[in-house]
């Protein structure tokens, strides 16, 4: 199944989207939720295995300090992603999937943080969980930015995410650099941007001829590991921009360290 989203719009978000932590207490319109409705299941096989739910008046989830800036404030709306963890890829899944949401909300103008672990873990699961193999994995604070937040906190969460992001040449190899497709570089460059746990970045890209492997750098490669879902994340940056400067191709989901191969050509018309 080719993934059902408009790359372009999705790619244009991709530099724009940064961790706000200051909402100003507004639920989240439904004419907005039902437009990120669609991409809370699987709107790519690549979905497997993941979904997500809105929670409502949900901020009281929240419990802990998030990053160097301080509490998550002022949420309303939640959106709780969880794996099916009966499905191998459901990690790297739930990092595509969730990314998706976060992307598309981004276009909305929407706020948006990913948090995982500093939350109230037992009321998420008892409110939402349906299964003996589901896990909730991580939650989205998604609302409208405080003002504060369009100022200083905002710029200071830019310059979190610009800093200390690793050069190309750390995250990617293979083919020489002026061997590489046209447009492999850009599709890099957005993966490149992807967000990660503590900043961590726990990916490589090795450019063939034919396509493109991405693998979890490091220990902790293996199935249901937390970089898996920050691969899943990088994921579908590249996917984006690759669609969005027109390289046709698919990702093909590997076993670790691997985590997917996209192959030049193989996409659906």
């Amino acid at each position: 199944m080719r993934p059902a989203y408009d790359a372009r719009l999705w790619y244009r978000q991709i530099p724009l989207r940064h961790s706000v932590r200051a909402y100003d207490g507004r639920s989240v319109p439904g004419d907005m939720l039902d437009s990120l409705r669609p991409f809370l299941s699987s709107f790519s096989d690549l979905c497997r295995g993941a979904r997500g739910v809105f929670l409502n008046n949900a901020g009281d989830l929240f419990t802990g300090i998030v990053g160097p800036f301080g509490r998550i404030t002022g949420v309303s709306t939640v959106v709780v992603f969880i794996g099916d963890t009966s499905v191998p890829e459901y990690m790297e899944g739930l990092g595509y999937l969730g990314e998706g949401v976060i992307l598309h909300a981004t276009s909305l103008g929407l706020g948006t943080c990913w948090v995982s672990g500093t939350f109230n873990w037992s009321r998420t699961l008892s409110r939402v969980v349906r299964g003996v193999n589901e896990r909730v994995v991580a939650i989205c604070a998604l609302g409208f930015p405080a003002e504060r937040e369009n100022g200083g906190q905002k710029l200071l969460s830019k310059l979190a995410r610009s800093r200390e992001r690793k050069p190309i040449d750390a995250i990617a190899g293979g083919l020489p650099v002026d061997k590489w497709p046209a447009g492999v570089r850009e599709a890099l460059e957005a993966a490149r941007l992807a967000p990660s746990a503590v900043n961590r970045q726990p990916w490589f890209f090795e450019v063939a001829e034919d396509g493109v492997t991405l693998s979890v750098q490091g220990p902790g490669s293996g199935y249901g590991s937390s970089k898996r879902l920050d691969c899943g994340i990088a994921l579908l940056h590249f996917e984006v921009a690759a669609r969005a400067l027109g390289i046709e191709g698919d990702w093909k989901l590997m076993g670790p360290p691997h985590v997917g191969r996209f192959v030049f050509g193989s996409g659906e018309r």
